[in-house]
């Protein structure tokens, strides 16, 4: 029985980080997209710790008595090693390394990623240090709204013609859907976040000082009370120029119906 995980990882960080594993069970080879089985591998003695090639990828290998009670494991939602599933090992792998690094950096963000635990996803909200140090923004309800949009925006033109769905259910929190995209492209998306992400932290303290005045006509207005209607379309990229146009021609088409 053996465990394969990337080499920057030790195996008691792969929970940690919800980063991939691939689990050998005689000659049967299934991934585990966030090593959420972890746990029955650290409860055996390994027989032997090597780097062995996988698919034509270095991965870390330890290996475990195959005399051990494996029938008294219990594996769960495991997947089978493919070409097209090996492609999501290893973009949720990409996801993982930016988040141990984005862990032991000391660089100030203003937005974190974790592992979602749900496929090839990442969760983006704002990081706790940020908030803490800027209260002031943030308690302020129509500068969130417009900060809200911006990060709306931001990943809308930053994901624009990229497979990636993107959602969100509640203001400065995004879930990212990676499942369409090669690990080149995800290892190329996180350069580009990273670099917006930085940005924006010398950014948004000129723009509470900027924009306070119109973030106050946002508070309380049509737009943040109806923010289901019009994040999703920032999120898509689609131009606001265009929209406001259209919807114009909707406002005027609606009033010359007289009803």
């Amino acid at each position: 029985m053996r465990i394969y995980f990337d080499k920057a990882f030790q195996l008691q960080e792969l929970m940690q980080y919800a980063a991939p594993s691939i689990i050998q069970i005689g000659n049967e080879l299934k991934i585990d997209l966030h090593s959420t089985n972890v746990l029955n591998f650290m409860m055996l003695e390994p027989i032997g710790e090597s780097v062995e090639e996988l698919m034509g990828v270095e991965l870390n290998c330890i290996e475990y008595d195959p005399t051990a009670s494996v029938e008294l494991l219990e594996f769960r939602n495991l997947i089978e090693l493919d070409e097209k599933n090996f492609e999501k090992f290893k973009v949720a792998n990409v996801v993982a390394r930016y988040v141990k690094n984005q862990k032991s950096s000391n660089e100030p963000r203003f937005l974190k990623v974790e592992n979602s635990l749900y496929g090839v996803e990442v969760v983006l909200s704002v990081e706790q240090k940020f908030l803490l140090s800027h209260a002031e923004f943030f308690a302020h309800k129509g500068f969130t709204f417009l900060l809200d949009c911006m990060i709306a925006s931001m990943l809308g033109q930053l994901m624009k013609n990229e497979p990636v769905k993107i959602s969100s259910a509640e203001p400065l929190m995004y879930r990212l859907d990676l499942e369409n995209i090669t690990e080149e492209k995800a290892e190329e998306l996180s350069q580009r976040f990273y670099e917006v992400n930085t940005k924006m932290v010398d950014m948004i303290d000129g723009m509470f000082i900027l924009l306070k005045g119109i973030a106050e006509k946002f508070k309380d207005s049509i737009l943040e009370k109806h923010r289901g209607s019009i994040i999703p379309i920032l999120v898509e990229g689609i131009d606001l120029d265009k929209y406001i146009s259209e919807l114009q021609m909707l406002g005027g088409a609606l009033k010359s119906l007289k009803i």
